[in-house]
């Protein structure tokens, strides 16, 4: 069975040598709609517009959610069949797109046995994290009880269904955007695809795994330093980003923990990264205030652009030094 579809890649101030990258991924995607977050329009577009690659100006509008929903609605439009979500950096394996329409016609037959007919789904690769030079937790689902994958073991099946997905690198049915309908751009970047995923299982859409696709991504810029013999990994996230991952992850947990109660758990991410954030990193003060302001605004469900939802603290968070 063959799908036709798309691809959707979200620039912001993109290299050389992404761009670069993005002529390659024309090669093995027809349907390649690039939608450019970078505040101003740049003189590249021409460039890949000439490819035949579609480019669409976001500005920022709605952040990574506001470039997901426009990129899909453009190959929508296209008539493709499965939409695959890209960062600007990403490097596919080979043979990427073939083996996850492959999944797809997997998971299309066993929604059909199981008397679903309207072929929605998630599909998403096993990630390896550039920066830790290993593969990213993973973790199942059975009823309402999450578990983590047992990576060293291979796995028996050719989809699993799972939990949670990162965007990069997953693709989502037509059948599931139908379903559970656009990303919620009042989270603007982080969580953004957990609380799609979290949609779409009260939506009844199954998340898939597919383990015969490692894709390899650079989580973060992430650092480490040695104390008292302990390697400790941190992030160097900018004070507003600090903000929008406190503040969307309570508002996450509030949302779904009565269907999901392991959604909790994202909180924990949060909570990890305070000391090392307080040991080593940057800016200390102003990445505190916007964790509090964070954690503040998801107990109140005060969401949207910081800029417009506090705009004295988004602009003071905004501020560099």
């Amino acid at each position: 069975m063959s799908f036709s579809f798309g691809a959707v890649v979200v620039t912001y101030f993109p290299t050389d040598g992404q761009l670069t990258n993005l002529h390659s991924l024309a090669h093995s995607c027809q349907r390649l709609c690039v939608v450019d977050n970078t505040p101003e329009a740049g003189d590249w577009h021409g460039a890949l517009v000439e490819a035949g690659i579609t480019v669409l100006h976001n500005g920022n509008r709605g952040g990574i959610a506001g470039a997901f929903n426009r990129g899909i609605a453009k190959l929508e439009e296209q008539g493709a069949e499965l939409f695959f979500l890209l960062d600007q950096d990403s490097v596919l394996p080979s043979g990427y797109f073939d083996a996850m329409c492959q999944a797809a016609a997997t998971a299309q037959e066993t929604g059909r046995s199981e008397g679903r007919e309207d072929a929605a789904f998630l599909i998403g690769p096993l990630v390896h994290d550039t920066n830790l030079d290993a593969l990213i937790p993973q973790f199942g689902l059975q009823g309402k009880r999450v578990y983590q994958f047992d990576l060293s073991k291979p796995f028996t099946e050719p989809l699993v269904r799972c939990a949670f997905m990162i965007s990069s690198g997953s693709l989502i049915s037509r059948g599931a955007w139908a379903r559970v309908g656009r990303f919620d751009e009042r989270y603007v970047i982080d969580h953004v695809d957990t609380d799609y995923c979290m949609r779409a299982l009260r939506s009844e859409v199954p998340l898939y795994l597919n383990p015969q696709v490692v894709l390899r991504h650079q989580i973060g810029d992430i650092e480490a330093r040695s104390l008292f013999g302990w390697k400790i990994h941190f992030i160097n996230y900018p004070a507003v980003r600090r903000y929008y991952i406190s503040r969307n992850a309570l508002d996450l947990s509030l949302a779904h923990m009565r269907a999901f109660p392991a959604i909790l758990f994202i909180n924990v991410y949060t909570l990890k990264q305070i000391l090392p954030m307080l040991m080593f990193e940057r800016d200390r003060l102003r990445k505190s205030i916007a964790l509090l302001v964070g954690c503040l605004d998801g107990l109140l469900g005060r969401l949207g652009g910081i800029r417009e939802a506090r705009p004295r603290v988004g602009k003071y968070l905004s501020r560099s030094g």
